[in-house]
């Protein structure tokens, strides 16, 4: 038996994470609709990887990124949500896929900027296992969207190669979205060789980028500690969109190493850039002081509580850059 359910867990985790002044100035009047919806996303089973999605200039809000888990517990159909009818099927293909393949996902984007959230988006990682895609996007009831990641994958067969896409159900027209993600050597191969970059989006049918736009991504790799990962649009009829994503994945979850990156260290180096461009105001100082790690005992075993920033985003429309943001990733489990 569970110590604590996974919605008491997330309150609480949702509590710290709007303590501080964090709540309004990170987050905005989104958190109370985060409150409200999400937690009839969690389940029964394993916590799962909760993403906490908020920009570091403009106007504050919080969207949310949920990653489902699974183990001998899990059931088939245990999401609540009216939000995420329709997906039953998708669950259990979830389910059974990844217990043969365990380094698969998938799950749930969460619209909850919006004051009236529509259906929940669906992300699946088949990783190498591209096989896969068609399944989950049958299952969904979204075959082409299967075809648009397979077709991307064939695109970009080497370095760039797709891991993951998302997609918004029964909404005819929207793009898809695929990312990947690029290793050490290959973001020192882009900064040598930035027509690397431009070979890769070529690859892609991606065409709303200069010169400029090409030097900047070149900087985020520059002072990015750790890998990176790339977003691109696809629409139904194969064309790309004019967006273009980079993120950086800091890989830290211990606290005192995560304040002394963005102190004097990595972090801090990227955070200056971000500055520099003006995609990022002071706020990220309130998102590195919600860092934390604790566990309660509680009788024989102990509730393990987290929070911590993994990702930072910069995003491209139309070569020009937008705001900056931070996901915090939150956990809960149990040690004994």
């Amino acid at each position: 038996m569970k110590l604590i359910d996974n919605k008491t867990a997330f309150q609480i985790l949702l509590m710290h994470a709007a303590s501080d002044s964090r709540g309004e100035l990170l987050y905005g009047d989104s958190m109370a609709r985060v409150k409200k919806i999400v937690p009839d996303f969690l389940g029964n089973g394993p916590f799962p990887d909760v993403y906490l999605e908020s920009p570091l200039s403009g106007d504050p809000y919080i969207d949310i990124s949920l990653t489902a888990i699974f183990d001998d517990t899990s059931e088939t159909n245990y999401i609540s949500s009216p939000l995420a009818e329709g997906t039953d099927r998708m669950m259990e293909y979830l389910r059974t896929a990844s217990a043969k393949y365990p380094n698969i996902s998938g799950g749930f984007e969460i619209d909850t900027k919006s004051p009236s959230p529509g259906a929940a988006a669906v992300h699946f990682q088949p990783r190498e296992h591209t096989f896969l895609t068609a399944g989950f996007c049958e299952a969904i009831g979204e075959p082409l969207y299967g075809q648009l990641y397979e077709e991307m994958v064939q695109r970009l067969n080497g370095s760039w190669k797709p891991s993951y896409f998302g997609l918004f159900r029964g909404r005819p027209g929207l793009p898809l979205r695929v990312g990947g993600y690029l290793g050490q050597e290959e973001i020192r191969e882009c900064i040598n060789d930035p027509e690397r970059i431009e070979r890769a989006f070529k690859a892609a049918g991606f065409t709303a980028y200069d010169d400029k736009m090409v030097r900047e991504i070149t900087s985020v790799m520059a002072v990015s500690p750790g890998s990176n990962e790339f977003q691109f649009d696809i629409f139904p009829d194969g064309t790309v969109g004019n967006i273009f994503s980079l993120s950086t994945n800091f890989a830290i979850e211990e606290p005192e190493a995560i304040l002394a990156s963005f102190k004097d260290g990595d972090g801090a180096k990227y955070i200056d850039l971000l500055k520099q461009w003006n995609i990022a105001d002071d706020r990220w100082k309130k998102g590195i002081g919600a860092t934390f790690a604790g566990a309660l005992p509680l009788g024989e075993k102990k509730l393990t509580l987290s929070m911590f920033p993994q990702w930072l985003k910069v995003r491209w429309t139309d070569m020009k850059l937008q705001p900056a943001k931070m996901y915090h990733l939150i956990k809960a489990g149990e040690i004994t």
